[in-house]
């Protein structure tokens, strides 16, 4: 309030000094001139002062509103002039025209409309549609600055400009007046008021010296000149406490902040102009400024039409940038690895970026054809949680599964919201999805590993408890065999010995599987232990009807293991494709072929025999897990496996086939790689 009160206070003294200057006109016209140009200019540096806080159609508010400022500086000191050359003491003259000028700038100015945000991309647009309305709002002024003192209907003298500068006015109150109810939820909304009051004692003051002006009492240095002088207060006290703009709430601006404005204010300005001319020209002849008339009709034209190229030109290049930005957008979603999908509300797909579409195996106009149900697996309860939650303005995130063309389905992690319009209602849907296939692959494996991990430390502390007492049973079993002559006593020790020392082995494949092996290794040829391993079977198979193919690599890497674990592995993967053919009663054939891939030698078994389920893929290397009968394997063999690979560093995995069985052995490659093929022979030979 201190801005309005200093202005009252000015205005007191400014009253006072005309007093007590009223025996000495010239003084007083010199006072006049510069004590009246102190308020609009106040206003005027104020909002130059703050200019840094502002930017965008927030800084072209007050920049017109300074403007405006500047130009009621002129026109008051053109009046001053006017009035120390001439003596005129109304400011009914030439003047007026830059006085209407400070007046109407603030309605001007509310084009920029600030209380929705600084809008910077929208500002070059809104300078030319307000100078394209100042320039034809000059051309009405030049009309009424040169009608007649009288003319019908006049109410006195000069009456048409007392008439347009009281409904100017009225009309800058009216729409401060509707703009503090728009911007009601606004920061704004404290300095529309402001600049209403000061609108609302403008129009006051400038009845009052309009009627002193129609009656013929009008005389300057009198109560009269507060129009000039109390308004402007207001200007820098709203100016002082506007919110800046990186202060505007983002939630309380308008979705359509960015939308380009029509352009109809500079279009029917310049439309307007010839019909403007034609009626002026008939409501206020005046064969004395005919010419002077002619002047500023063309004058006027030849200024808006740069503002209307000018206003075009920007709308061209609001349009590239939109292009622009729209083709950035597109590129972005289309080269993005995330699957995205735009759907209607009723369900129907709208767009699919590229990434969505290779997953799904669905070219575009495909999925336009189907509806959001038809690319998820069962999800009917799902897709109605999706859409409740949508439709109530929220956003969804969960697991779904989609739908491939071949029938196959993958999960992605999806978010789902909606898109709305200023009403809130859902126009489009839009999901953004990420495969997590390997994601979920990857965690199995973790806490199968993790599993086995628990497990294993489990089997060790259970292995040490039983190897203790077994070794104890097998000794006493010893010498009690020693000691017996009697042959049915020596029979049934003989099967204690072997129970024990049959138990006393799953003990040590037990420990083996629960420990990282610590034998000597060596460099060893891969080909030569599965050659080696497979002629140990070489007659079972062949009396089992099954035959053997071998695929070896000739020129395949060497690899440091120790051998007799590796063969250990090897054996138990053929002795597990021996079974599994056998228990077909059919005959078979048993594949083993070698290479080398990604820094790795490897050594694949396969078989053709019933194969494993797939419910069981993921148990089958857990120590104690079984497919067999009973009585017809411990369920050891391929965890010991699984942990004499890791223990040198590679892997043993079962591959998914669609008959039968494939196990990989993989083993990486020793660093010694450049040693010929007889020195690996040397160090296979060698004792581990």
């Amino acid at each position: 309030m201190i801005w309005l009160a200093l202005g009252i206070v000015y205005s007191g003294g400014y009253a006072l000094a005309g007093w007590m200057l009223q025996d000495q006109p010239t003084i007083l016209s010199w006072f006049r001139a510069v004590a009246l140009l102190i308020p609009p200019l106040t206003g005027a540096f104020v909002i130059a002062r703050k200019r840094q806080t502002w930017s965008g159609c927030q800084l072209l508010f007050w920049s017109t509103i300074a403007l405006g400022l500047a130009m009621s500086a002129i026109g008051l000191t053109g009046w001053a002039a006017d009035d120390l050359v001439f003596g005129h003491e109304t400011w009914l003259a030439w003047p007026a025209v830059f006085a209407l000028f400070g007046n109407v700038a603030p309605l001007f100015a509310l084009l920029a409309q600030p209380h929705r945000g600084p809008r910077e991309p929208l500002a070059a647009t809104t300078a030319v549609d307000i100078a394209g309305l100042a320039v034809v709002t000059g051309f009405l002024y030049t009309f009424f600055v040169t009608a007649p003192a009288s003319v019908p209907g006049s109410v006195g003298s000069a009456s048409p400009l007392l008439i347009v500068s009281e409904l100017q006015q009225g009309l800058v109150l009216a729409a401060m007046i509707a703009a503090t109810f728009a911007a009601r939820r606004s920061p704004w909304r404290d300095t529309y008021r402001r600049l209403a009051l000061g609108a609302l004692v403008g129009f006051v003051t400038l009845t009052l010296s309009n009627f002193g002006a129609a009656q013929g009492t009008y005389h300057s240095a009198f109560v009269y000149d507060f129009t000039w002088i109390l308004p402007f207060s207001f200007y820098p006290w709203a100016a002082t406490f506007a919110p800046a703009s990186d202060a505007i709430d983002p939630s309380t601006a308008e979705q359509d902040d960015l939308d380009r404005p029509r352009p109809w204010v500079i279009f029917t300005a310049v439309a307007l102009l010839p019909f403007l001319d034609f009626g002026l020209r008939r409501l206020a002849p005046d064969e004395a400024f005919q010419g002077f008339r002619d002047m500023s009709t063309a004058i006027t034209i030849i200024s808006v039409l740069p503002l209307l190229v000018a206003r075009i030109a920007a709308e061209r290049v609001e349009l590239q940038q939109a292009g622009s930005t729209m083709r950035l957008l597109a590129l972005v979603i289309e080269q993005t690895q995330d699957l995205i999908l735009v759907l209607t509300p009723d369900g129907r797909c709208r767009h699919a970026n590229a990434a969505f579409c290779r997953a799904t195996g669905f070219s575009s106009e495909e999925l336009m054809n189907n509806r959001s149900r038809d690319l998820m697996a069962n999800e009917a309860i799902a897709a109605h949680e999706i859409r409740s939650k949508v439709n109530a303005g929220g956003t969804w995130r969960g697991m779904v599964m989609r739908t491939r063309r071949d029938g196959t389905t993958f999960p992605v992690a999806a978010t789902v919201a909606g898109l709305v319009d200023s009403r809130g209602i859902a126009t489009h849907v839009v999901s953004v999805e990420r495969d997590i296939s390997e994601e979920r692959r990857l965690r199995e494996q973790l806490i199968h590993s993790e599993r086995l991990s628990a497990v294993g430390q489990l089997v060790a502390g259970v292995a040490h408890e039983l190897n203790n007492p077994l070794q104890g049973v097998i000794g006493f079993t010893e010498l009690l065999i020693g000691a017996e002559t009697r042959p049915e006593v020596r029979s049934d020790l003989q099967h204690v010995r072997a129970d024990g020392e049959r138990a006393a082995t799953i003990v040590r494949h037990l420990l083996a599987f629960a420990r990282r092996s610590a034998l000597e290794r060596s460099v060893a040829d891969l080909n030569e232990i599965a050659r080696s391993t497979l002629a140990l079977r070489t007659y079972e198979l062949r009396t089992g009807n099954i035959t053997v193919q071998e695929r070896y690599e000739d020129e395949l890497p060497l690899v440091t293991v120790n051998r007799e674990e590796i063969q250990q592995v090897v054996l138990n993967l053929i002795l597990n494709a021996e079974q599994s053919i056998k228990s077909t009663d059919m005959p078979g054939t048993i594949s083993l072929r070698t290479g080398q891939a990604e820094g790795s030698a490897f050594l694949e078994i396969s078989d053709d025999g019933p194969g494993v389920p797939a419910a069981l893929a993921n148990r089958i290397f857990e120590p104690f897990f079984t497919t067999k009968s009973v009585g017809e394997g411990t369920g050891l063999g391929l965890s010991v496996s699984f942990g004499i690979a890791e223990a040198h560093g590679g892997s043993l995995s079962l591959a998914p086939t669609g008959r039968g069985a494939v196990f990989t052995l993989k083993l990486p490659l020793t660093a010694a790689m450049e040693m010929n093929r007889s020195d690996a022979d040397v160090f296979a030979a060698r004792p581990a």
